[in-house]
């Protein structure tokens, strides 16, 4: 299990096809389940309505896919249920989950974490919150574009923080803003270097 972790608009998607390719292991992606964006839709609409489903439904689509990961014999995770715990926070301290979701939502992640294996490998990808918003523009999926920046700031805070505790594995930082992620030329020397490091 390797995971691919970071800022909304990082690149995780597009570095983890690469890999998909390269390393011939299955890439587990976060929006692979159509419910998964109607409830993303859902969400930035009405924050408060859907907060706890949309979370609870990542938990478990998460976990799902962790199953599916190990039934094959390993594969790479964009985002994953290790790094889950971050976005609940956010919507606790901002008042969109209250105190009996949030206690309900961390049960059931404590619940899952002891079922699943420790990652071999962690990817943790890192920008800007200026190149997040760039990038999040650029492809205009949903309703990702009215993302307030303060979000991705505090996102951004909050995943660095998660990455310097990070124990569980060896793990590897690459710093996006070296590099465009949608040109071979320019990504091909990053993805060499994970993947000696993965070997």
């Amino acid at each position: 299990m390797i995971l691919i972790e970071g800022q909304i608009g990082v690149g995780k998607t597009t570095i983890g096809e690469i890999l998909e390719k390269r390393l011939g292991l299955p890439l587990f992606r976060e929006l692979h389940n159509p419910v998964t964006s109607v409830l993303l839709d859902r969400y930035y609409l009405d924050q408060r309505r859907w907060a706890y489903t949309m979370q609870t439904h990542f938990l478990a689509e998460r976990f799902r896919m962790i199953r599916r990961l190990i039934d094959s014999g390993g594969g790479l995770m964009d985002r994953s249920i290790f790094g889950d715990r971050i976005f609940a926070e956010m919507l606790a301290a901002e008042g969109y989950m209250d105190a009996e979701e949030f206690s309900t939502y961390s049960t059931l992640l404590e619940a899952l974490l002891d079922q699943t294996p420790a990652p071999r490998l962690l990817i943790y990808l890192d920008c800007t919150v200026d190149t997040a918003i760039d990038r999040i523009r650029h492809r205009n999926r949903g309703h990702e574009p009215d993302i307030p920046r303060s979000y991705l700031e505090e996102l951004n805070r909050r995943y660095l923080a998660w990455y310097q505790s990070y124990t569980l594995s060896p793990r590897i930082f690459v710093n996006t803003e070296e590099f465009h992620v949608d040109r071979p030329e320019e990504v091909e020397p990053v993805i060499h270097g994970i993947v000696q490091a993965i070997r």
